[in-house]
């Protein structure tokens, strides 16, 4: 018997996990993976802060999801960008979006483009639907930002 049929040890196995020569994961799939444990991590840090800002997250959260498909979700909008900054997830993101306000739209992508020099995001579903949409806007400024998050 030649020595290409021998199994590897466990030491043998851990050493080429290390070294990159085991299974790697596609980079849609690390991606994913990424984005699972950066929103449990979210989730985590909820469960740990101050109840008052936890509260308040909680209550304008819910103001833009109730002004969502009304004349005052740009309103809600700018109520929880002033006290919480750009929204933080998907979700929240495709509301924003949604406000059809220019600024608005701007600073959620911005904040989308962070989040993908940050950790590789990977957009899904209606929000890539959205970011597609206005990559083909009139307006560069728009146009430009969505472009660059779909590269």
């Amino acid at each position: 018997m030649g020595d290409d049929d021998r199994k590897l040890s466990f030491s043998e196995r851990d050493r080429l996990n290390r070294e990159g020569g085991g299974r790697s994961q596609s980079g849609q799939a690390r991606a994913e993976d990424e984005r699972k444990s950066r929103d449990a991590l979210s989730a985590a840090d909820a469960l740990f802060a101050g109840d008052k800002g936890r509260e308040e997250e909680k209550v304008l959260t819910d103001a833009v999801r109730a002004a969502h498909g009304s004349a005052d979700l740009p309103v809600a909008c700018q109520a929880y960008l002033a006290s919480l900054g750009p929204p933080s997830t998907h979700e929240l993101a495709s509301i924003f979006l949604d406000a059809g306000v220019k600024e608005l739209s701007v600073m959620v992508l911005d904040g989308l483009l962070r989040q993908k020099a940050a950790d590789g995001e990977v957009l899904d579903g209606g929000l890539k639907r959205q970011v597609r949409i206005l990559s083909e806007d009139f307006d560069d400024d728009l146009a430009s930002r969505a472009e660059e998050l779909l590269e």
